[in-house]
């Protein structure tokens, strides 16, 4: 988990006398102006009198333009000042940098806060930390519940996860729904997913024409799984005529792509097919490469 700070600066939150309004401001327009000395003695007593925006933004005028290590602990100061004041940026900020410390037990207390706000990346990373056991016991059920907070407010890689968790789990129809929602955004490991599924009956009735067609367009993509499997299925005839020259061309495509598995089937094929067919396959390949309908 990369620490990924946000870099806005806000002049609303907490309630500020008119006077600290037009001082943030004037913080503000320091900045813009290229002169974040100016905007860091402008925010500084702000933050110390408790505002929380200004602690916010010195905080992240002091990690962007850190000039040494005591820059980032004073951030690190004013993110947690402002995140006990529940301002969700500067919890996720926390949260980022003791995950990129490996300070798991920090890192989940924060995303724990932010994920209770209804942040969605926080949620994602929260279920991380359960799947993984990361500073903590493995707990499969917590990590599907931030998984399925986050799937719910359409973060793709979190509906991918939590299909992947379910599926570990046997729920089969679920997890094919959130691969396919997933699929829909453009994941192209949860399409990988769903033709899985298709092919193999899992959870969604068995289907290896449809199967085909979501391995092609994870072939487009450049997925080396998903170019082997739709190899097999053109070399067993699966979903559609069965096609030697498509098979071994689409298996030394996923072999390019560094998937081991590929050269077995490439040795196979060409013990089974005359030289010359073996040689349009390899002519085939460059077309496919450019468009892979071709050896769908």
């Amino acid at each position: 988990m990369v620490f990924r700070l946000i870099l806005l600066f806000f002049i609303i939150g907490l309630p500020l006398s008119a006077q600290a309004q037009l001082r943030a401001q004037d913080g503000l327009a320091a900045l813009d102006a290229g002169d974040p000395r100016a905007a860091r003695a402008i925010w500084t007593p702000l933050a110390e009198r408790g505002d929380v925006m200004a602690q916010y933004n010195l905080a992240v005028l002091l990690a962007t333009d850190a000039g040494d290590q005591s820059d980032l602990e004073q951030a690190q100061h004013w993110f947690e000042a402002a995140a006990q004041q529940t301002h969700l940026g500067a919890q996720l900020a926390l949260a980022d940098m003791s995950a990129e410390h490996e300070d798991w037990e920090t890192a989940q207390y924060w995303y724990e806060a932010a994920a209770k706000a209804g942040a969605v990346r926080a949620q994602f990373a929260l279920g991380k930390i359960m799947e993984r056991g990361l500073g903590t016991a493995p707990d499969p059920q917590q990590a599907i519940r931030w998984y399925q907070a986050a799937a719910d407010q359409g973060h793709r890689a979190a509906q991918f996860a939590l299909g992947a968790a379910l599926a570990e789990q046997g729920h089969d129809d679920a997890a094919a729904d959130w691969f396919e929602a997933a699929a829909d955004q453009g994941h192209v490991e949860a399409r990988h997913n769903l033709a899985l599924a298709l092919a193999r009956g899992l959870g969604r009735p068995q289907d290896a024409a449809a199967a085909r067609r979501h391995y092609l367009r994870a072939v487009a993509a450049g997925y080396a799984p998903s170019t082997y499997n739709l190899a097999l299925m053109q070399a067993q005839g699966r979903g559609g005529v069965q096609n030697f020259r498509k098979a071994l061309a689409l298996a030394t495509m996923a072999q390019s792509l560094g998937h081991g598995p590929a050269q077995h089937l490439i040795d196979a094929l060409r013990e089974v097919m005359p030289a010359d067919a073996i040689a349009q396959a390899e002519g085939l390949v460059v077309q496919c490469e450019t468009n892979p309908d071709l050896c769908g």
